[in-house]
Formats: C-alpha cells, structure tokens, sequence
C-alpha cells in the first residue's frame, strides 16, 4: 500500500509539474542510481536552461529531504553559455546518503524565474520527483561480523614526513661534517710527521721566475709594462732574500746604491743598471723598446743572478 501511495504521488507531480519542460526554461534533476546501500552516496545533479536575457535564481536546498534522506555536501553553481551565447546554463551536484532503508521520493524542486528584469512576475519550472531506494546490507550468519565499508588508508602527507625528513638531512650533514674532520685531522698528522720540504736557494727561486716570466710571452702580446715590472720584481725580491737589501721599498737610484755596498763588480753594476734604466723607460716614459731589447733585460737579469749567486758562494767558501 504504501509503494503505491508512492507511485501515485510521482505520476501526480509529473502531470501537475509541466513547467519542468517549459518553452524557454529547462530545468531537470537526475541521480546517478536509483538504488544504493545503507551508509552509501549518490550524486544529485540539478541543470537548468534558460535564455540570457531571463533571470532565474538557483534553489537554495535544505539540510535533508523527506527527512531521510540526508545532503552531504553541495558543489557550487556552475555557469556555462551556449555557442550562440544566446543560453545560459547553470549546474550543481548534490551528494546524498541515507542511513536508513526504504523507498524515497527527492521532490521536486522549484526554480524562480522573469522573463527580464522589468518583470515584477515570478515564474516557476519545477524538476520532476525522483525515487532513491535504500537497501540493507544481505547478512549472512555463518560469516564473522564485518564493516559495511573496509577500512581507507589515509595517504600520507608531505607535513606528516617533514619531521623524518629533516632528521634524515641532519644525520647525512653530521656524517659529513664528521668525515671532514677525522680527513683534516689525518693530514694534520701526515704533515706534522713528514720533515718539511727543503726552501730552494734564491738564485733558484730567482732563475724559475725568470722561466715563468719567459713563458707568459708579455711583451709579445703588447704588454711590455708589466713585463718589465714583473722581470725587476723578481730581481727585488732576489736582493732581498740573498742581500738582505730592502729593494721592494726602494727606487732604483737606491737599489743601485745599495746594490752597490754588497757588490764592487763594475760589470754586475753595468748590467743591474740596463736592467733598471729600461724598465723605468717602459713604465714611465711610455717607451717601447725593440724585441731584442726585452730579450737581453732578460738575459741579463739571468746573468746576474748566476754569477752573483756563484760569486758570493766561493767567497764563503773561501772563507770557511
């Protein structure tokens, strides 16, 4: 009897609710399924269709219908035009459950409309009524008691990993701090018990720097400055390490002056002063010497250091 109350009330409205399929106006309700389990959801979805220039307000749903029927969530309204944009068309999904079975009616819904915005006439367009059945679960007695739905695993988040990942980073960085030190402090010790490296004479030092020099091909690629400022440098440094003369502070008058305190050889003195009169050229009288020019300052800073070296090394042996 009561199934077909039911089924009355559905073909009632349906003959009553002709503005569900008006001339201009289109509205419709419709559910993915008629039939679901106790606890289960089902998706609603409410269209309407109308022209552009109408206005039409979208229903505002209630929290339950027929009282049994629950609403779970709505989406929002979803507003769509036609190619021609002459149609406007609006849409909404409603989730629905129901935790108790039965045979339901989701009624019609009314949908408010003018024809335009001078109208003071309301119209309606009803969706015609729906029938959702709600099953029970089929128990059987000879199995255990379960769950209607198995347990949902909850996917991890990246917030619920940071805490492992961070601690994870801090032991790789202490490793490798680790490993660092016990490395610095192997080859403190390595070095601590290796005897030093013997320091190369200054005429050694001296006669390298001059091969260096010779291979930067300075004056050959237009930089005769510092080619010549880097040749008396080394003679500077050399007078220091092995005359104890403090040429990188002095100018070449003095270092001429104090060359010659050290050393009486007229030849070194001819030679020292060509070295130093053409650099000085160079830097600052803006003077560009002849290719053979650079190569005998070279030669003769060579020479220089050689019988210099040599020189004062048979005197202390003489004198030892």
């Amino acid at each position: 009897m009561k199934r077909f109350f039911l089924y009355l009330y559905i073909i009632t409205a349906i003959l009553f609710c002709g503005n569900a399929f008006s001339q201009d106006v289109k509205v419709s309700a419709k559910l993915d399924t008629n039939f679901i389990l106790i606890g289960d959801q089902v998706n609603l979805k409410l269209e309407a269709t109308f022209p552009v220039n109408k206005f039409l307000a979208f229903p505002e749903t209630f929290d339950s219908l027929q009282g049994k029927i629950e609403i779970v969530s709505k989406s929002k309204v979803d507003t769509t035009y036609s190619e021609d944009k002459k149609l406007k068309t609006l849409k909404q999904t409603i989730i629905l459950t129901s935790f108790d079975s039965g045979q339901y009616v989701v009624p019609a819904i009314t949908f408010f409309y003018k024809n335009n915005d001078q109208d003071t006439t309301a119209y309606l367009a009803q969706t015609l009524p729906l029938v959702l059945n709600v099953n029970t679960v089929a128990v059987d007695t000879n199995l255990a008691i379960k769950d209607i739905k198995s347990t949902l695993d909850a996917p991890i988040t990246i917030k619920e990993l940071l805490p492992y990942i961070l601690i994870g980073v801090g032991v790789l960085l202490l490793i490798i701090a680790l490993i660092i030190v016990l490395n610095y402090r192997k080859k403190k010790l390595l070095n601590k018990d290796m005897p030093p490296k013997p320091k190369l004479p200054a005429n050694q030092i001296a006669l390298n720097s001059f091969e260096t020099l010779r291979n930067k091909k300075l004056w050959q690629n237009g930089m005769s400055k510092e080619y010549h400022s880097e040749l008396t440098e080394i003679l500077r440094v050399y007078f220091e390490q092995y005359y104890g003369i403090d040429a990188l502070e002095m100018v070449s008058d003095e270092i001429l002056e104090a060359f010659a305190e050290k050393n009486n050889n007229k030849d070194h003195m001819q030679l020292l002063r060509a070295i130093l009169t053409t650099a000085d050229l160079v830097k600052f009288a803006k003077s560009e010497p002849l290719p053979a020019e650079h190569e005998l300052s070279l030669s003769n800073a060579i020479r220089l250091v050689t019988e210099t070296y040599k020189k004062n090394s048979d005197f202390n042996n003489i004198n030892g």
